[in-house]
């Protein structure tokens, strides 16, 4: 079972270590999307209409921002959002795994002495 847990915790240092390599570029691109179709003046437009209208000026910001993005900004802002909503539940489970092993450990030890 050890070996198992250490392979596994093998893999996802890897993984996450290709994933972390890949984000400065999926920033630079994302950001250079964002500048493209200037969404931050749309947005701080929005949201000033939003003051005078008495509506949520957050809310009518973001939208304003998402409006203002151009197709590829878009759907790398959704994949990201799908990316993370994906691998939540993978993190949680490798965390309760860590401490499930922990655990037993600890355990083994306390009968052991």
């Amino acid at each position: 079972m050890k070996i198992r847990v250490r392979r596994l915790a093998r893999a996802a240092r890897r993984q996450g270590a290709a994933v972390m390599r890949k984000i400065p570029g999926w920033t630079d691109q994302l950001t250079d999307s964002v500048t493209e179709g200037h969404p931050i003046k749309s947005a701080v437009l929005e949201g000033i209409r939003a003051f005078v209208t008495g509506k949520n000026v957050v809310w009518a910001a973001f939208k304003g921002l998402l409006s203002g993005l151009s197709i590829k900004a878009k759907i790398l802002l959704a994949l990201a959002v799908v990316l993370v909503a994906l691998l939540a539940p993978v993190l949680l489970v490798v965390a309760l795994l860590a401490l499930l092993v922990a655990g037993v450990i600890a355990a083994v030890r306390a009968a052991t002495q």
